[in-house]
């Protein structure tokens, strides 16, 4: 017996289904990051999102159970950019953590102030919603201790991933990093994308130096403070 496929599985103009239901998803997202950043997560409505992807609100709900699903969707993706960028610097932290800082930097800074809308959606318009929001929001600032804490691991050995001394420094570098991508893309600091990198690692760099110290401290790891690297 012939199985008869369901029509509304086909390919159209050689597209999986699958396919389609990705593009639509996609053209969400990159309809959230204009109108978002451009009149507020608050001031924008499912159907205004929905006019400016060119789809219907049929389409908006096959791929997000809600507004705020959107934007969490938007900020995970935001952060998995930068972090993908990220990753061949962060690769160096066992032989190179000042590369890896550096490269890292780098690599985040240019990624939220190439399209400064990215930098409002992740450090603006996430902030304070709702408590679910906030969860999700707590629960991505926990995910970048962890790429920090891993990075830590390679530099000074296992202990780091489960220091609490080293998770202090992780969020604390996190609420500056924060903290000043907010102001410079409220346009309150004077700098460009070259100085915004250049201060943020020489941040990062003094936070190395706690974090080797610790490490010196620490009779299973031998560390030159100077370097941050295994003596």
């Amino acid at each position: 017996m012939s199985v008869v496929k369901n029509p509304l599985e086909r390919t159209w103009r050689g597209v999986s289904p699958e396919n389609r239901v990705a593009e639509r998803r996609a053209r969400l997202l990159d309809a959230a990051l204009e109108k978002f950043s451009a009149q507020s997560f608050t001031a924008t409505t499912v159907r205004d999102v929905c006019r400016e992807a060119g789809l219907t609100e049929r389409y908006f709900y096959e791929s997000f159970a809600s507004k705020d699903a959107l934007l969490g969707a938007l900020a995970w993706q935001i952060i998995g950019d930068f972090l993908a960028d990220a990753a061949p610097s962060v690769a160096l932290a066992g032989t190179d953590l000042d590369a890896t800082i550096e490269g890292a930097m780098r690599a985040v800074v240019m990624s939220l102030t190439t399209d400064p809308r990215r930098a409002r959606i992740l450090f603006v318009e996430t902030v304070g919603l709702s408590p679910d929001a906030e969860t999700a929001r707590r629960k991505a600032i926990g995910s970048l201790v962890r790429v920090i804490l891993d990075a830590g691991a390679q530099a000074y050995g296992e202990w780091a991933r489960e220091s609490l001394e080293m998770e202090l420094i992780a969020r604390a570098v996190i609420g500056a990093m924060s903290e000043l991508m907010v102001s410079y893309s409220r346009g309150e600091l004077p700098l460009d994308q070259e100085s915004m990198v250049v201060n943020l690692t020489r941040i990062l760099l003094r936070a190395r130096t706690v974090a080797a110290a610790i490490a010196a401290e620490r009779s299973d790891h031998a560390v030159d403070p100077t370097t941050g690297g295994a003596e």
